[in-house]
């Protein structure tokens, strides 16, 4: 505004309702002297926010502030006072109130635009401020008739109005030079004073000024080139063209081109058949150039001058360069919102999938610096994982934390400082004495052993170089690195070492460490199996040990050849090796994600005697030495069957060679009990005092960590939602315990990861333990969830498993637009042995934040249920489950009215897929869209192509063996329980994405359906990603599919 609108400008003193803020200031908190002793919302009322302790409602002020929104150097909070009946926004420069947050920035942009005569100053006490008449537009309390303006804007407007007068004869005058010297002769048009009648006239009606986005090629978006240089500016006056259209009731055929012209010029649409100058849409929609929002056209003007200055200043040209080519045109309005819901899609995604998620922690010192006081300074280091969606990787780096500590409690937490990224590094293992790091890192196609010290680098090997084995293993089935007590040596497993067969070679050998060494010339082309999915070839691993003291590697003998070693261990004293072996006779099968693989525990003596110490014909993995080496926990399971099961914690005693069951299997559990364990135990999960094991599990919708006695087999919850604090979160993840200091990762659906650290407490005061938090992101996403328990009605029960429940997570976003209903994302699970716990979900989270309301089922089948509901799946998939998922959405779309019952899709991935294309099968007229990743389509014809063959038939209820031939009968049933039937009745458009290297699913069982339902005219998209497997995990294939589903569901669900 100049001066002399400053001047003109009558002033009333208005003051800041309690829910608008000055820039950073923070609402005030006091505690409640009324009618309680806690904490109230300034912006709710009791009965919308319970009073509740500081540190919940400063929690819940942050969601608050994330969801306000930023007028100029104010925070403007929803409002849920007592002002209005409903939710509403309270203007700054009026009285107004909106209940929608759009009709809201609208009125705050048509304040803005219409210089708005209230103008909020802060009061100062001793002040006075006069208050002349003022009458506040219709617009300003929510409708749109005209206003009296004074006198001062009067003369603004009067001014913007000649300013465009001006531009536009400019443009008229190169276009035609004769009709403009000609009306200039004639008629000096109206007075100032009559234009800002006019204006202020038809001010009401939005139509002021607006600015168009022009690019030079009309196929090209400035959103897409990222350059706003490409952007053309220009001003034109509608109002004036109806002045002038009235003032020239019959106008010649050269005005009408030339009005035609600069109308479709500043309209960006050309008129067809047009003989007279058309009134722009007053609903007409533009992108802004610069940041890609959408916005009406009466309001792009307000926004770029405040929000782009700069930009607009430096990009503006002369109007009549723009007619040179008057083929220019903006790009479709269709295609401008397609291009600003991407832009906008993709900055969510990376905003969920950016936070950081911890993998490994460790201690790797602990000081006494006060004997007397006993305190100690313990210093731990920390491992996270981090996507980079830049550069499409999934990066990793570390951090530093120092506890200063009394006892056994952290009195302090010292920050980290810069964070250490984690270059090329396999595998990584800190000494006993935490004084050493060995890491295997790979480099220029070499892998190398280093060991660092105080003094940085302090030992090299290159492995690639000794060739003594292939390729060093980093996966969670085979992989470790371990120390031997000494601190001289190292444990790890490699691939065994192949030689290419010579010309004058004809017979096998013996290598020196036992290993066969391949000489055959017709063994060249020999088929060599591996372990499946996710352990593409990796087929025969050997331990090997790397002795630093003499820079060698030993390749250990001694293994039966029908074992395949891995996740070994130093037995006590360093005089052999503890490790677990999978059988590979008669031929591998996939092992990732499968705990029914035929496997033992076994002891390996430096002389090369094998001794097996589990039971025969059993699976076991992740068995943990005590610290005082006199025990041995293990995990063990069936064989066969579902290929993730309720397993059992074995205790392997090492004086007398026995071993006893610690924690039985679960069939059935109360509800929030222990349901039994289903995941791995951490590298390091015993107390200190050799009692206790620590390790998360499942536990219905939650993951919590749980303890074991050693002595009594008494399972007690020692981390979880009801204890410690942590009530916020739904999952808890067990990292390591060492010197009886525990670490875990914390996180729910809508807080993303952190880690939290405590000294262990006494078996029956848990939650006297103190937690501190030592990194990851405080932050508080703004929407809901909750868990469900869902109970099958009597006609949808398994007779031979009578009484089973399952869950369901439902997340729900917050500040819906009044009498809007969200649409429903129903997300199920692969495996199906598998489980949707309460935690971060950068994908569920993403989709909330965009307006869907997500539904996370886990039917009768998952993990954390106990046994019981994952046998009774066998048999009855594509029934039982289909059921399940579908009752759980008939049962929130009952309790929540907030969803909208017309809009509801599907999306799955492997099983999950598999469901999700029954129901819109099963359901057509139900379901309004479907997205499915590696899809099971055709269970029949997966036979004979997948890497878990054994699946496939007890999937169905029959009993698997290896030398099992398929029959008709167990063909039809596989068939019978397939999506592919149901086929015809598919009319949901699908979205199917598949991985070209999927061993476990073969990408041409989303062929199969995608041929059907083209062949039917049924809408349906493929996705083909060629370097992918099944989990889909590449970071630019994660945001490329997120990217896709959500159009395809905006599109068939709008």
């Amino acid at each position: 505004m100049n001066k002399q609108g400053y001047q003109n400008t009558e002033f009333i003193t208005l003051q800041l309702h309690k829910t608008i803020l000055r820039g950073e200031e923070q609402p005030s908190l006091q505690r409640c002297e009324d009618c309680c002793s806690l904490y109230h919302c300034p912006f709710c009322g009791p009965e919308m926010f319970k009073p509740t302790i500081k540190s919940k409602c400063l929690k819940h002020l942050q969601g608050h502030r994330r969801r306000a929104i930023r007028h100029k150097e104010f925070f403007i909070f929803k409002c849920h006072l007592k002002c209005r009946t409903a939710p509403h926004f309270h203007c700054v420069s009026c009285t107004s109130t909106f209940m929608r947050k759009d009709g809201f920035l609208k009125h705050l942009a048509m304040c803005e635009s219409k210089k708005p005569k209230v103008t909020v100053v802060e009061l100062k006490s001793g002040e006075s401020s006069p208050a002349p008449d003022l009458h506040l537009t219709a617009s300003e309390a929510g409708s749109t008739d005209e206003m009296p303006v004074g006198e001062g804007h009067k003369n603004l407007i009067s001014e913007d109005a000649q300013e465009i007068r001006r531009r536009k004869a400019n443009i008229e005058q190169h276009l035609c030079p004769k009709r403009a010297v000609s009306e200039e002769t004639v008629s000096q048009g109206p007075s100032d004073s009559e234009i800002a009648d006019q204006n202020s006239t038809v001010s009401g009606e939005g139509g002021t000024m607006e600015e168009q986005v022009r690019t030079d090629d009309p196929t090209i978006s400035p959103v897409d080139e990222g350059d706003p240089s490409v952007a053309d500016l220009s001003v034109v006056d509608h109002n004036d063209t109806e002045t002038n259209s009235a003032a020239n009731p019959h106008p010649i055929e050269a005005d009408v081109a030339i009005q035609t012209l600069v109308n479709e010029m500043f309209s960006g649409h050309t008129s067809v058949e047009s003989t007279l100058p058309q009134k722009s849409r007053s609903d007409a929609q533009d992108l802004c150039p610069f940041c890609g929002l959408m916005l009406h056209r009466k309001n792009l003007q307000v926004h770029l001058r405040r929000k782009h200055p700069d930009q607009v200043s430096n990009q503006e040209k002369p109007a009549f360069a723009q007619v040179k080519n008057p083929k220019q045109q903006r790009l479709p309005l269709r295609q401008q919102q397609k291009i600003a819901m991407e832009s906008e899609i993709r900055d969510l995604f990376r905003h969920c999938i950016r936070f950081p998620v911890p993998i490994s922690a460790s201690v790797v010192a602990d000081e006494l610096v006060d004997t007397a006081n006993e305190k100690r300074c313990i210093t731990i280091l920390t491992r996270w994982s981090q996507c980079d969606l830049e550069r499409g990787v999934k990066r990793r780096f570390s951090q530093r934390w120092t506890l200063l500590c009394k006892h056994d409690t952290i009195e302090h937490v010292l920050p980290s400082g810069t964070s250490s990224h984690i270059e090329k590094e396999l595998l990584s293992s800190h000494s006993p004495s935490g004084t050493l790091q060995a890491v295997i890192r790979e480099d220029a196609g070499h892998q190398y052993v280093e060991v660092w010290g105080q003094n940085g680098l302090e030992k090299s090997l290159d492995l690639t170089a000794l060739n003594k084995h292939g390729k060093v293993y980093e996966d969670a089935q085979f992989a470790c690195l371990a120390w031997s007590p000494c601190e001289k040596k190292l444990l790890y497993v490699a691939e065994k070492k192949r030689v290419e067969p010579s010309a004058h070679s004809s017979v096998a050998s013996a290598n020196e460490d036992g290993g066969l060494v391949l000489l055959e010339e017709q063994d060249k082309n020999i088929y060599v199996e591996d372990w499946g999915e996710g352990l593409v070839g990796k087929s025969c691993p050997v331990l090997c040990v790397a002795d630093l003291n003499k820079g060698a590697v030993i390749v250990y003998a001694g293994i039966p050849p029908h074992i395949s070693p891995g996740q070994a261990l130093w037995a006590p004293n360093g005089r052999g090796v503890v490790f677990v072996g999978q059988w590979n006779e008669p031929f591998r099968l996939g092992l990732t994600f499968c705990s029914n693989r035929r496997s033992a525990l076994y002891y390996l003596d430096m002389k090369g005697n094998c001794e097996c110490l589990s039971a025969e014909g059993v699976s076991v993995s992740s068995p943990q030495m005590s610290p005082d080496t006199c025990w041995i926990v293990y995990l063990q399971g069936q064989v066969f069957g579902p290929h993730r099961q309720c397993l059992r914690m074995m205790l392997y005693d090492m004086k007398n060679r026995s071993t006893s069951v610690l924690v039985d299997v679960v069939r059935r559990a109360e509800k929030g009990q222990f349901a039994g364990v289903y995941e791995s135990l951490p590298s390091q999960c015993w107390s200190a005092d050799n009692e206790r094991i620590f390790f998360s599990s499942a536990c219905e919708n939650n993951k919590a960590v749980f303890s074991v006695d050693r002595t009594t087999g008494r399972v007690t919850q020692a981390c979880g939602l009801d204890a410690l604090r942590l009530d916020d979160f739904g999952s808890v993840q067990l990292l390591t315990i060492q010197k009886d200091l525990m670490m875990m990762s914390c996180s729910s659906p809508n807080q993303p990861p952190c880690l939290k650290v405590g000294f262990l407490s006494s078996v029956d005061q848990a939650e006297d333990m103190h937690l501190c938090n030592v990194g990851g992101a405080d932050v508080y996403e703004g929407f809901d969830w909750q868990p469900m328990l869902i109970t099958p009605p009597s006609q949808e029960e398994n007779h031979q498993f009578s009484g089973l429940n399952f869950g369901a997570i439902l997340l729900k976003p917050y500040n819906l637009p009044e009498r809007r209903k969200s649409p429903l994302v129903v997300n199920i699970h692969g495996g199906p042995h598998a489980h949707f716990a309460a935690d971060w979900n950068a994908t569920a989270a993403a989709l909330t934040k965009l307006g869907f309301a997500v539904l996370m089922v886990n039917y009768r089948g998952s993990t954390g249920f106990g046994q019981d509901g994952i046998e009774s799946l066998l048999g009855n998939v594509g029934s039982q489950d289909v059921k399940d998922v579908h009752r759980a959405v008939l049962c929130t779309l009952q309790n929540e009215t907030t969803l909208d019952p017309d809009r509801v899709a599907v999306m799955g991935g492997s099983h999950g897929g598999f469901l999700a294309c029954h129901l819109v099968g099963q359901y057509p007229d139900f379901y309004r869209a479907c997205a499915a990743r590696n899809p099971v389509i055709n269970a029949a014809t997966l036979l004979g192509t997948s890497d878990i063959v054994d699946w496939r038939y007890s999937s169905v209820g029959i009993q698997y063996a290896f030398d099992r031939l398929p029959t008709s009968q167990s063909l039809i049933s596989m068939l019978e329980k397939s999506p592919i039937i149901h086929a015809a009745q598919i009319r949901a458009p699908v979205l199917l994405m598949l991985g070209g290297r999927d061993r476990r699913v073969s990408p041409h069982q989303g062929l199969e359906l995608y041929r059907a339902l083209k062949s039917r005219n049924t809408p349906v998209r493929l996705l083909w990603y060629s370097d992918e497997g099944h989990s889909l995990s590449k970071v630019n294939t994660q945001s490329d599919c997120f990217l896709n589903i959500v159009l395809w569901f905006k599109e068939h669900l709008n």
